[in-house]
């Protein structure tokens, strides 16, 4: 005798992610988390940190073993390869802004010689 088989659907996302820019290694998303849950960031894209800006409402961020309270217009950086709690309060949804910050560069000028230039520049008309 066959055991029927029971699908499950998923749970519903307390998180909704929507890109709003990609750009030269910057990464820029509206997260939105429903009233009153709690989830777990999904793991930034670069080895530097990133800024969380709060749009509206107020979440509980629990980042370096310390809960900290961001209330709308209010902005904290998080460590890049931690994991990171975000709570939202009850009763009316969170919207933030993360901003994900490309590794730094270092750019090493040429350097040019006193009279090198001249040589390599050349001039309309000169023949």
């Amino acid at each position: 005798m066959n055991t029927p088989i029971q699908i499950l659907n998923p749970p519903a996302s307390v998180l909704h992610t929507t890109p709003v820019l990609h750009h030269n290694g910057f990464t820029c998303s509206l997260l939105t988390l429903a009233p009153g849950a709690e989830t777990v960031l999904p793991p930034s894209h670069t080895t530097e940190d990133q800024l969380l800006y709060v749009v509206e409402g107020e979440v509980a961020v629990l980042a370096r073993g310390v809960t900290t309270l961001l209330r709308h217009g209010k902005a904290m950086l998080l460590p890049p390869g931690k994991a990171t709690d975000i709570a939202a309060r009850e009763g009316s949804p969170v919207r933030l802004l993360r901003v994900e910050i490309p590794p730094r560069q270092i750019v090493n000028p040429e350097f040019i010689a006193p009279g090198s230039l001249s040589s390599r520049v050349s001039f309309w008309g000169a023949g």
